[in-house]
């Protein structure tokens, strides 16, 4: 059994949102593969991987683009162009999932885009979750899409007759997500209170978190819910809503966790015709927009074509079963044995 170091796993979890994404795919890789650091989380950021440099098959790096964004930063950034070097002269293989186009944060530009440069060069694999990430790797890389990994299907039996919201935009609410610009669109299209919308999740900045705080308390129809919201609520609230909308507005995206969530929850999704959007949308799983403009149309064809939605659920529920954790970590088993060969 191949031994693998898994990156990010942090024990410095204190203030901050958790993303599932690593805490799934380490499960779903134990099935297959000894995670070697999976029982100890590291309080030293990428420099806890020295440690294990010795006996370890495969590094797998998970948005190590973002490194400068953590404690020491620079010095981790640096550190980790200097362990790319290494690792490309010794046998172990370098695993790269490409989650975004580049960085979603201004911070560290220059820094991040030589650290993303250089996984795109030096790994061994290349994993995308958006066939447009396809595009971004150099030739003569193993490349490989598959979408994003997904959790059992949690819709609730029944079909619902009645809505507390027509729109519901969840998820951790950064800059990028577009959801203040999205509400100053309808503002001053006049359109603010054509929809009841609920925004739930927790604002990541005293900025943002002020000026979508003005909007709840200047209309209606706009309902702020800012904090981490438990799953069962957060299922509940998506539930009782029509569309679950994805107003990103970054040239950053490829793909996005809160989307798949979004589908396993049974939602009528909207979102921006980029990246793994665009996939599900040739799919006929979800509804993509090019513009706010357009997404008026797109939010109002969904609006009243609740009933048609129903159609999608059997391909749903067949995507998922092909698309699940267990059956992606066979797929990196069958990948790395066939990089070996």
């Amino acid at each position: 059994m191949k031994k693998v170091y898994l990156y990010p796993l942090t024990a410095n979890t204190r203030n901050s949102v958790i993303n599932p994404y690593v805490s799934n795919l380490k499960e779903a890789l134990r099935s297959n593969f000894d995670v070697i650091n999976a029982a100890k989380p590291s309080n030293t950021g990428i420099f806890d991987i020295i440690k294990y440099l010795r006996k370890v098959d495969v590094v797998y790096f998970n948005w190590s683009e973002e490194v400068p964004e953590n404690s020491l930063g620079r010095i981790q950034g640096v550190f980790l162009l200097l362990l790319l070097q290494y690792l490309i002269l010794s046998p172990i293989l370098i695993i790269w999932t490409l989650h975004n186009k580049s960085s979603h944060y201004s911070a560290y530009r220059r820094l991040k885009k030589m650290i993303y440069n250089q996984m795109l060069k030096k790994s061994d694999l290349i994993i995308t979750h958006a066939k447009e990430g396809l595009d971004l790797i150099p030739d003569g890389k193993k490349a490989f899409f598959h979408h994003h990994p997904l959790n059992k299907s949690i819709v609730k039996p029944g079909q619902k007759n009645s809505f507390s919201y027509d729109i519901i935009i969840w998820g951790t609410i950064y800059p990028y997500k577009g959801i203040h610009t999205f509400l100053k669109f309808l503002e001053h299209n006049s359109s603010i209170e054509k929809y009841k919308i609920l925004i739930a999740g927790k604002i990541m900045t005293q900025s943002l978190a002020g000026e979508l705080r003005s909007y709840s308390e200047k209309y209606d129809k706009v309902d702020l819910m800012d904090g981490f919201v438990e799953k069962e609520k957060l299922i509940d609230l998506v539930q009782d809503s029509k569309i679950a909308l994805f107003t990103y507005h970054s040239d950053s995206i490829l793909s996005s966790g809160a989307l798949m969530d979004s589908l396993t929850y049974g939602a009528t999704i909207v979102g921006p015709a980029v990246g793994a959007f665009n996939d599900l949308r040739e799919l006929d799983l979800i509804e993509t927009y090019t513009d706010f403009n357009s997404l008026i149309s797109v939010v109002d064809q969904e609006l009243e074509s609740a009933d048609e939605n129903l159609s999608r659920q059997k391909k749903l529920s067949e995507f998922i079963v092909a698309n699940s954790w267990d059956q992606f970590a066979l797929t990196l088993l069958k990948l790395i044995e066939q990089k070996n060969r």
